[in-house]
């Protein structure tokens, strides 16, 4: 059985309005509305939240659409029936190379072969004894050329020169380095003969210096008295002084004296010919000193 429903209350009195009743009305508007609110925020689009993983998952689908789409593609070349960036994406995963354009006019295998084949025509070859003929210069050209040439001369004849010079100048270091060689040959010749001679005549005067020493005093007194100074005063200057002095002690006052004044001179550094420069001066007397040269 169908449920009633709820009997209708009196009426009023005419020209009066019924206040709403508090029922089940009420409740099943609050539940429709509860309802709508519900669905409505049920409808409203999430925002989209991409993750990381999600990014990699759609990345590696495309890719694996992408090598599906190149492995079915036709046999002419990649991304024939593909839009033209899957095609230049497929291309470029695959190596593709696109096949050379036929070019109208081109020779083939057989026409290049064949054109090998043939021998080459040479150009006629000017006739010997004439030089080849040479477009004309212009005048600037023929200045500029001349200008050069005689530049090239100068400079080459400069190089001559220079050769020249620097093979003068090494045969003159040679002779040079030679001349000096051989004046040292001269001077190491000399030196050693002056050498020898020093030492020899040291040996011999050593040796009459011994000689003398070992005499009495007497004897070599009296050989000392006829001898010159030029022989004497070497001899002496050789001797032990304690030697000498006592041969000088028996010498003759006159010669003994002429030897003191001959020592006395060569310790002054006064030469013999210096002394006997001087007229009418004793061979044992020494020469005034004039005050005018001395000032």
């Amino acid at each position: 059985m169908s449920a009633r429903p709820p009997a209708r209350q009196d009426a009023g009195p005419p020209g009066t309005v019924a206040a709403p009743v508090p029922g089940k009305r009420a409740v099943g508007a609050a539940a429709r509305a509860a309802t709508a609110l519900r669905l409505s925020r049920l409808r409203q689009p999430r925002p989209l939240r991409l993750r990381l993983v999600d990014a990699v998952a759609l990345a590696a689908a495309g890719l694996l659409v992408l090598k599906l789409l190149s492995l079915v593609q036709p046999e002419d070349g990649p991304g024939g029936e593909l839009p033209a960036f899957a095609r230049v994406l497929a291309q470029a995963r695959t190596g593709y190379e696109p096949k050379d354009p036929s070019t109208t006019g081109s020779v083939g295998p057989k026409d290049q072969e064949k054109a090998a084949d043939r021998p080459v025509e040479k150009p006629p070859e000017p006739p010997r004894g004439q030089p080849p003929l040479a477009e004309p210069a212009s005048a600037t050209e023929r200045a500029l050329l001349e200008k050069l040439g005689a530049r090239r001369d100068a400079l080459r004849q400069k190089s001559e020169e220079l050769d020249l010079r620097e093979r003068m100048l090494g045969e003159a270091e040679r002779k040079l380095e030679a001349g000096v060689g051989e004046l040292r040959q001269a001077e190491d010749k000399a030196d050693g003969a002056g050498r020898e001679r020093a030492e020899a005549e040291r040996a011999g005067m050593k040796n009459i210096v011994t000689m003398y020493e070992t005499m009495k005093p007497k004897d070599a007194a009296r050989v000392f008295d006829r001898l010159g100074h030029e022989v004497l005063v070497p001899l002496v200057l050789a001797m032990n002084p304690r030697k000498m002095a006592e041969v000088l002690a028996v010498m003759q006052p006159e010669a003994a004296e002429r030897l003191t004044v001959a020592l006395a001179n060569r310790a002054r550094g006064v030469a013999p010919a210096q002394q006997a420069a001087v007229p009418g001066l004793p061979p044992n007397e020494l020469p005034a000193i004039d005050p005018a040269a001395a000032r």
